[in-house]
């Protein structure tokens, strides 16, 4: 049997870009429509907890804290990603309207590729209006990303041959290259070689999670978005399954596999309970005891009234590993949960260990768990 290590994290774009710009988000949400102005400017329509993040700083001390949560959880994965030394990682992570457009949105597509050329050092130009970035790069700088065709062909067949009528893309047409849920992965797991120490290739899967909220949610964002609603994002029975499906493939296969499942949890932008001002952190702190206690392999029977509601719809992404993680009957290790209304998300990084990793070979960083 294949050796298989999992882990979860967050592609929240902060991180690519200096702190200091990081509380704009919500009034870039305003600006396009996702907010309504008087809900913006009226603070008292603010939580306190997001109030207090505000501060008299504007969120600048707060954003530098969250910051150093992010990268001490990531800095945890990269060290247990790189003593696994995967053969291949595959990451579930959703396409925001970048690559799939109004002819063509898959509910899964694999991507199968030698190579992707990718531009993601202005990964903040969108969400917090601005092109700087931590590591003082041009934007337009490119990064390479490995893919792995042949694991990527044969994933594809087999998924087809286990019933998942599953899409494939061979080429990218994002202006950025892959997605900014693959490129991020990429570059926080190799943070301070922003990306181009990353020596794995990548399996990208990618997963419609924003279904219903597409068009008027990650589309309106790049200017394309319509206040209409699309088709709904696949169930999360569906990723459960299609997680198992996976991960009985690579179990069978030749290579050291590394999973990856790629996304914050409830989102401000998508709670419509909130005004899309602030996300379900409640529902997030539900779905954390889920995970902690192993419950995460019911996660299959979350409703999709659930998501919605909660604002929760990248969390299919972890759906999918949940799905893997639970068909190879693996137990986890919580590295960090970091909550924030101002921030957007909730963010959780979180490790399954290879069933043969030595009990003590690594501990979780004290920085990391806050």
């Amino acid at each position: 049997m294949a050796e298989i290590l999992g882990l979860g994290l967050s592609h929240y774009p902060g991180p690519v870009s200096p702190a200091r710009f990081w509380s704009r988000m919500v009034q870039r949400n305003m600006e396009v429509g996702r907010i309504p102005r008087e809900v913006y400017e009226d603070k008292t329509k603010w939580p306190a907890a997001m109030l207090a993040e505000w501060g008299t700083d504007e969120g600048l001390a707060a954003a530098e804290e969250h910051r150093r949560r992010l990268l001490a959880g990531y800095k945890v994965l990269s060290d247990e990603l790189n003593a696994f030394n995967p053969d291949l990682v595959v990451i579930w992570g959703d396409d925001q309207f970048e690559n799939y457009k109004k002819d063509c949105v898959p509910a899964f597509a694999v991507g199968i590729f030698d190579e992707v050329i990718s531009y993601p050092y202005g990964g903040g130009e969108q969400v917090f209006k601005t092109k700087e970035n931590v590591w003082g790069l041009d934007p337009e700088t490119p990064l390479t990303i490995r893919g792995h065709k042949k694991a990527a062909s044969q994933l594809a067949r087999h998924l087809i041959e286990d019933q998942f009528d599953i899409a494939y893309s061979l080429e990218t047409r994002h202006k950025r290259g892959l997605a900014h849920s693959m490129n991020n992965t990429v570059l926080y797991l190799d943070y301070e070689k922003h990306g181009e120490g990353f020596g794995y290739p990548i399996v990208p899967v990618f997963v419609n999670c924003y279904g219903s909220d597409l068009l008027v949610g990650a589309a309106k964002m790049s200017g394309e978005g319509e206040d209409v609603l699309s088709p709904p994002a696949p169930t999360p029975r569906r990723c459960f399954d299609i997680g198992r499906s996976i991960a009985r493939f690579f179990a069978a296969s030749p290579w050291r596999v590394a999973m990856i499942g790629s996304s914050s949890w409830s989102h401000g932008s998508l709670t419509k309970k909130h005004n899309r001002l602030f996300p379900d952190l409640p529902a997030d702190q539900r779905r954390y005891e889920e995970l902690k206690d192993g419950s995460f392999r019911n996660w299959g029977r979350i409703t999709e009234a659930e998501i919605d509601d909660s604002g929760q719809h990248e969390l299919l992404n972890w759906v999918c590993l949940a799905g893997a993680m639970t068909e190879l009957n693996r137990s986890v290790e919580i590295v960090d949960f970091v909550q924030s209304n101002l921030f957007n998300s909730s963010k959780c990084f979180a490790l399954f260990p290879s069933g043969v990793r030595k009990t003590g070979d690594r501990t979780l960083a004290a920085s990391a768990r806050g």
